[in-house]
């Protein structure tokens, strides 16, 4: 056996923390939502009893009641997930090494050699379930696969949901893999997949028949190659990426979708996007802005600039751009900012130009940054977020994807909706 991977997919991630430590929601399907009260918004998450009822990640709140009645929808509280889970990372690695967090509700730890054979994976992958249970509470249930690489510890994590334990090793591939649609599969998107029709390789059957060759011709390149041999269990060399981009996005509360407001909002994103560039150590040298106006009407600007991590200089920036916005657009709704062309201070270089005021500046930028890892992130900031700043609604903080916030950044000490889990809080 060479079960080397152990991977660990959370069920219903964020449902599943708001039943654990809210006795009343367990056994009832629920609904998790940015914000109540608000017809227009979606479910970012349901428990699977609401899942049951045809409710998934997507699902808007009109539509989730009407499959569902009786759904009880409860407001994400994104700082208590971060907690739990960083609960979880730590109880986890007491087991096995993790050798990555994917996302929030994702991880895998690689299995030394004498943890591979069937019966000595499938224990380790009981002691870290039972582990859950006792450490946090046995509501936060854990889907976990076992194979020889990442990509099928992956998939096997998926076969049995929720709470299931899969094992995928050479002898149960690739028959295991014929469960899955193509569109089930990490590295095929829209495109790829179109491209396999076109080549009439129309399900996973297909697919793992196909030769190396036509597969990379397929993808066109080496992703094609690296697909061939993931589905065969070789493990194949992570990779390696480079962080491209730093951007936050956000559907404006009513109160702030006037121009003002959403101005302003655009102002608070931006001042956490430079806290979390100088706390990396990144420089951007490109601005984009997107707006929509009104539910149909979207725009959008963007600018260049000489690498950096001033506030100063990316709100100037900002400013000129919200200045060319049209006038006789309705009032927006939705906000987003980015920043991309990063490069790390390792190798930047400074400008021979630089305003004379600037090393001061930055200094004082860096000492706002520690209040307000100390304090919360609304503690000090420039005015032009002034209204949004003072909003608790105004771009709190979000867990995307592939991205976990660090608390200490993204924090709003004193606006946070919702209680911080005690640390000794378990299922009695």
């Amino acid at each position: 056996m060479s079960l080397r991977y152990l991977f660990i997919d959370f069920d219903s991630f964020y449902a599943s923390v708001e039943q654990q430590f809210q006795p009343e929601l367990r056994g009832r399907p629920v609904g998790i939502v940015p914000s109540l009260g608000v017809e227009t918004t979606c479910c970012i998450a349901a428990s699977y009893e609401a899942k049951a009822y045809g409710v998934k990640t997507g699902t808007g709140v009109r539509e989730a009641r009407y499959l569902c009645p009786g759904i009880v929808f409860v407001e994400a509280g994104h700082s208590n997930y971060v907690r739990v889970h960083e609960r979880i990372k730590k109880l986890v690695h007491e087991i096995i090494y993790v050798d990555a967090v994917l996302s929030i509700d994702e991880m895998y730890g690689r299995l030394p050699q004498h943890w591979q054979p069937l019966e000595v994976a499938r224990a380790k992958a009981m002691e870290v379930k039972t582990a859950l249970a006792a450490g946090i509470g046995e509501y936060i249930r854990a889907s976990i696969g076992l194979a020889p690489n990442r990509f099928l510890a992956k998939l096997a994590s998926k076969l049995e949901k929720p709470n299931g334990l899969t094992t995928m090793d050479f002898e149960e591939i690739p028959e295991k893999l014929y469960h899955f649609k193509l569109s089930d599969i990490t590295g095929i998107g829209q495109r790829i997949e179109q491209r396999l029709y076109t080549a009439r390789i129309m399900d996973m059957e297909a697919l793992c028949m196909a030769s190396r060759r036509k597969l990379h011709r397929i993808w066109g390149g080496i992703e094609g190659d690296r697909m061939w041999y993931a589905l065969r269990g070789v493990e194949v060399p992570a990779v390696e990426t480079t962080r491209r981009s730093i951007g936050h996005s956000h559907v404006l509360p009513p109160h702030l979708r006037t121009f003002h407001g959403g101005h302003a909002t655009l102002h608070r994103m931006l001042q956490k996007a430079c806290l979390r560039l100088r706390a990396m150590d990144y420089f951007t040298g490109h601005l984009s802005v997107g707006v929509k106006f009104g539910f149909e009407l979207r725009w959008g600007a963007e600018t260049h600039c000489f690498p950096t991590q001033d506030s100063v200089v990316l709100g100037k920036l900002l400013n000129q751009i919200w200045a060319a916005h049209p006038g006789d657009a309705p009032e927006p709704t939705k906000v987003s900012i980015t920043l991309s062309r990063l490069e790390h201070i390792a190798v930047h270089t400074p400008s021979l130009f630089a305003e004379d005021n600037q090393p001061r500046r930055m200094k004082l930028q860096h000492a706002m940054d520690a209040v307000n890892k100390r304090f919360g992130g609304r503690t000090l900031y420039y005015a032009d977020a002034m209204e949004a700043q003072r909003s608790r609604d105004a771009a709190p903080m979000r867990i995307a994807f592939n991205h976990i916030p660090e608390l200490e950044l993204e924090r709003d000490q004193n606006l946070d909706k919702k209680p911080p889990i005690p640390r000794d809080r378990r299922l009695s």
